[in-house]
């Protein structure tokens, strides 16, 4: 349903008005335009005995990452350096956040910590996680009698 706007000679778009929203974000620091996304962004994948977690972490010293695992739940803990500006430069753009970070993931079944690897490679870090044999599925044979 279309409405009068104030003036009431033209309808109001309350898309139209949303699109230029966008224009507002510019102006915004990264870490505002972005709220609702965490960092990293993680991507799981599954299997019936193990999981892997990729995340994207370009320009993270290994080293410096922390990463704890708790029965269903992955933490990863890390600080992204900010990028050093030169004198008599200023940002154009600035879009890159910096600063300490923390994400905790939720995983879809307990793992054994003590099996955990992690791998970091031209800046992805793969995590490789495996489900302690007590808790993996078990196949049951029904006997006929």
């Amino acid at each position: 349903m279309n409405r009068l706007n104030f003036f009431g000679n033209r309808f109001l778009d309350p898309w139209r008005q949303l699109s230029g929203l966008e224009h507002l974000a510019r102006l915004l620091p990264a870490s505002a335009v972005g709220a609702g996304h965490q960092h990293p962004a993680v991507n799981v994948f599954a299997g019936s005995d193990d999981l892997l977690l990729s995340m994207e972490l370009p320009g993270i010293d290994p080293e410096k990452l922390d990463i704890t695992v708790v029965r269903d739940t992955l933490t990863l803990r890390g600080e992204r350096p900010a990028d050093a500006v030169q004198s008599g430069e200023t940002f154009h753009r600035r879009e890159r956040a910096a600063g300490s970070f923390a994400r905790t993931v939720h995983l879809p079944f307990e793992v054994d910590a003590t099996k955990t690897e992690a791998t970091y490679d031209k800046g992805v870090l793969q995590v490789k996680l495996t489900r302690p044999e007590s808790t993996r599925p078990k196949k049951v044979a029904v006997k006929a009698v």
